[in-house]
């Protein structure tokens, strides 16, 4: 239950409730929200697999189930860091008191918004470079509107 409303507050980034809501969700529900959603995201390779029945049996079947997903929530959760620390950055241009930890809770939960718009733009527009690009101006617009809603750093 707890699930679902972390993901109903995800799609409302940048609400100022949604993210005081996330904002307080612990590191267990945000790390199993992490890991649902990549197993999502996979879904649809893990459909067409089965739908085809590509050969090599069970094992193939096994390493898609288990080590994919394991496979893609690292090269998630890297991501996130390696996103966050530029975000720490710009908060820092901007001059905003934003520390690492929220900064990098915020960037994993703004993930489903940006994600769906993505496929929804491969959808339409089948262009290689489409989806990334949609993805990453919706992830920016939203984390500029969350670093901007914060409160400058007072001058000494």
């Amino acid at each position: 239950m707890k699930l679902i409303r972390i993901y109903n507050n995800a799609f409302k980034l940048p609400n100022k409730k949604a993210r005081n809501f996330l904002n307080k969700t612990d590191l267990t529900n945000t790390l199993l929200y992490l890991f649902s959603l990549v197993i999502i995201i996979n879904l649809p390779g893990f459909v067409e697999v089965l739908i085809n029945g590509r050969e090599g049996g069970s094992l193939f079947l096994i390493q898609f189930i288990v080590l994919g997903p394991f496979f893609a929530a690292f090269a998630l959760l890297a991501g996130i860091s390696l996103i966050t620390v530029l975000l720490v950055g710009a908060a820092s241009a901007l001059q905003r008191k934003l520390k690492y930890q929220y900064l990098w809770k915020m960037a994993a939960f703004s993930l489903p918004l940006p994600i769906l718009a993505g496929y929804a733009a491969d959808l339409i527009f089948p262009l290689e470079w489409l989806p990334a690009a949609v993805f990453l101006v919706i992830f920016i617009m939203i984390h500029l509107k969350l670093i901007v809603d914060f409160p400058k750093r007072k001058l000494n």
